[in-house]
């Protein structure tokens, strides 16, 4: 340990949350049409609407429906507004919702020009939608009903050609990747899709369908030619071409220091510790028995390229940037299970069997009861970004990490230099239940994002991705790894490095911590504890740069303390989260309060622009009654605000600002859990409660005593116990 004094963090800033009353309502909500307007331009539509859904072929519909786009008002794009009760009346299907952008006819404000708002995809017969224009012209509707469709800007029929996503530079055009709205029990649906098929004069691919619910995915070989034809059938939302694995960033730098002579460190007396998986391309079992090697079921042999990268990744995990004045390299407290998902076949499903075999581990881990703590992902497929559609990667890897059980590093991807759309992150670093790892150019004080790293930002939730950055190499300073494949340091450099890097920190933090603190928690406390500055952009930095040592996080100088709150909220009953300010500070102190939440959310694939089921809607108070503009100011805003700001669908928010101390009298949070089911509101007794982290940081500059104040005004607050004997630090 340093000798320097130091304040280590407060472990159980839960015994300051209670229950809370939280305020209702905002005011009367502002209706941009009537209903007159709404009969006037949503009558011709439904009829339209209408008449294509007769005309459509059983051969493309088996149970006679066509799908339509349901465009709302910007204004509504909040769930409490969503038109439900219509669209039941009428006996229409809701498959999923998405974002889009709208000029509305009129705007709230006269704001001009484009706006986001949702775009819900529906599917019926066409008697149905006739019901649903009935009941358009029908005077004798409720209020209520009346209301909903004013929230209507347009309905029409979603057309075949604009479900294609398609990379004319695919190296296989007879092969695509579509995404359809169904789910295992609908047998009809899957065996007319299999009969077009081949009607077609294509096939199924052998991996068959796969799911998540409310989506299907499968890969179809037909010839290009008939894939327009194939986008006709009413139940596909997407076809794209089939994705590639992402290729190795080639660094050319060399390491321009002398590195000592390594070999691998004795194996712990009593192998201990967390469950700590690498999902890569093999090791050879070079690591000895700090690392266990494991295979699916017929993997060929591990290829040159493949089995470097997982050797170098592993390493990077193991025992982080070697210091030229080690000598030894330090026994890791930790053993990895290695998954070897690699090499696949030079066949358009390699990233598809890639996903198979990752999801496979990690749920069987689950299953058996004993799920990785933590897991790392430096490989994924080659896939353009798009707002408005999840990807198979994503989607089944939000849905098998939304536990909580596991944290699971990702590499966003080395194709930041590409700039613009071509530059943003690639899946699974778009995933919301993954903590998403970019590169940054150095170790060094002044950093910034190393040229290769891809950038945000993510949808809308998940906007800030990449999550953070930790340092990954660049030509002007290469990432120096110990390989026992080369007997020595060799220099890497890519995204696919920090996300072990980041992930050694975290586990570090685990072990020094014996594992007080869940998963959920050990990611805000990286974020809360990294640095960004105001010459960096959230796109390409995310939160900002971690350390590396985690030591740097447990410990503050005598002037800072940072506290960890881990929570459980229930819908319907808000929690006050007290801020642990001590009075009596020195006059003319201003306080910094820095705070990150975090928590993991069950998802909707078919819901891209509602994504997660649930969200926190935090607001802070210096004062009671007297806000802090802390995650937005306002209580009530408008949906597409609350996305761009207060994100409270986001499973992080973290800020910091600063305040005058004689300002602040018994600040808190005020903490609301809320749950939505396909875009709607639920009934909270029919939802689940979710634990979550909040880590709140304190400065009081000059003020040394901070922690000693602190702890004498709040006694019940403790210091985390240290794990002093285990060396996990990191490297300078």
């Amino acid at each position: 340990m340093a000798a320097t004094p130091r304040n280590v963090l407060i472990a159980n800033g839960q015994e300051l949350i209670g229950s809370l009353s939280w305020p209702q309502g905002g005011g009367p909500k502002w209706h941009p049409y009537s209903i007159a307007d709404a009969r006037e331009t949503l009558h011709p539509q439904l009829a339209a609407v209408a008449g294509a859904a007769r005309a459509v072929s059983r051969r493309f519909s088996p149970r006679g429906e066509i799908t339509a786009q349901l465009t709302l008002h910007p204004t509504f794009l909040a769930k409490t507004h969503f038109p439900a009760h219509i669209l039941r009346d009428a006996g229409l299907t809701i498959l999923g919702s998405r974002t889009t952008r709208v000029t509305p006819r009129i705007s709230q404000g006269g704001k001009p020009g484009a706006q986001d708002t949702a775009e819900i995809l529906v599917a019926g017969t066409p008697e149905e939608f006739e019901v649903m224009d009935r009941y358009l012209q029908d005077p004798a509707i409720g209020k209520g009903r009346q209301e909903e469709f004013t929230h209507i800007e347009s309905i029409h029929a979603y057309a075949s050609n604009a479900k294609l996503r398609l990379d004319t530079e695919t190296p296989w055009p007879n092969f695509v990747h579509v995404t359809l709205h169904a789910g295992e029990n609908d047998a009809d649906i899957l065996a007319a899709f299999q009969t077009l098929v081949l009607q077609l004069g294509g096939e199924i691919s052998l991996r068959g369908f796969r799911f998540v619910p409310g989506l299907a995915f499968v890969a179809v070989h037909l010839p290009a030619a008939q894939v327009p034809e194939l986008a006709r059938f009413e139940r596909i939302r997407l076809v794209r071409s089939m994705p590639r694995l992402r290729e190795e960033l080639d660094l050319t730098a060399a390491l321009g220091r002398s590195y000592p002579k390594l070999s691998l460190p004795a194996p712990m007396p009593t192998p201990h510790g967390p469950r700590v998986a690498v999902f890569d391309g093999g090791t050879a079992q070079a690591f000895g028995s700090h690392v266990v090697e494991l295979a699916a079921s017929g993997l060929p042999p591990a290829a040159v390229g493949d089995l470097t990268h997982g050797v170098n990744v592993t390493s990077a995990l193991l025992f982080g940037p070697v210091d030229p004045k080690q000598g030894i390299l330090p026994t890791p407290p930790w053993a990895v299970e290695h998954h070897r998902v690699l090499p696949t076949t030079d066949s358009p499903e390699q990233a598809l069997d890639v996903l198979d075999r990752i999801v496979t581990a990690l749920r069987s881990a689950r299953t058996a009861g004993r799920p990785y703590r933590f897991a790392n992902i430096s490989l994924g497929p080659v896939a353009t970004f798009f707002d408005d559609d999840i990807h198979e990667w994503t989607s089944r890897l939000d849905t098998e990490l939304a536990d909580g059980s596991t944290l699971c590093t990702a590499a966003i991807g080395n194709n930041g230099a590409l700039g613009g759309e071509l530059g943003r992150i690639q899946p699974p670093g778009d995933a919301v239940n993954v903590f998403a790892i970019g590169a940054a150019d150095t170790r060094r004080k002044k950093w910034n994002r190393a040229p290769y790293s891809a950038t945000g930002p993510g949808r809308s939730p998940g906007f800030v991705k990449p999550d953070v950055v930790a340092f990954g190499g660049s030509n002007g300073e290469p990432l120096p790894v110990y390989s026992p494949l080369a007997g020595g340091v060799v220099a890497v450099g890519g995204t696919s490095f920090a996300s072990p890097l980041a992930l050694r920190t975290a586990v570090g933090i685990d072990v020094l911590s014996q594992s007080r603190f869940a998963p959920i928690t050990l990611q805000a406390l990286l974020i809360n504890a990294a640095e960004y500055r105001r010459s960096h952009k959230r796109a390409d930095v995310g939160w900002g740069r971690i350390p590396l040592d985690p030591e740097g996080i447990l410990y503050t100088p005598l002037d800072v303390v940072r506290v960890v709150y881990q929570g459980i909220t229930r819908p319907g009953h808000p929690q006050k989260a007290l801020i642990p300010v001590p009075k009596g500070l020195p006059p003319g102190t201003k306080v910094r309060i820095g705070a990150t939440f975090c928590y993991r959310a069950p998802v909707d694939s078919a819901h891209a622009i509602n994504y997660t089921r649930a969200g926190l809607w935090v607001r802070c108070y210096k004062a009671p009654g007297n806000s802090l503009p802390l995650f937005g100011t306002g209580m009530y805003k408008s949906e597409e605000e609350l996305r761009r700001d207060a994100m409270r669908w986001d499973t992080v928010l973290n800020n910091s600002c600063t305040v005058n101390a004689d300002e602040l009298e018994s600040p808190y949070f005020h903490i609301n859990y809320q749950v939505r089911d396909e875009s709607e509101a639920v009934r909270t007794e029919d939802a689940v409660p979710m634990p979550y982290a909040l880590i709140v940081t304190l400065q009081a500059p000059g003020v040394v005593d901070l922690m000693t104040r602190i702890q004498t005004e709040f006694p019940v607050l403790q210091t985390l116990p240290v794990e002093v004997q285990v060396p996990v630090g990191g490297s300078p």
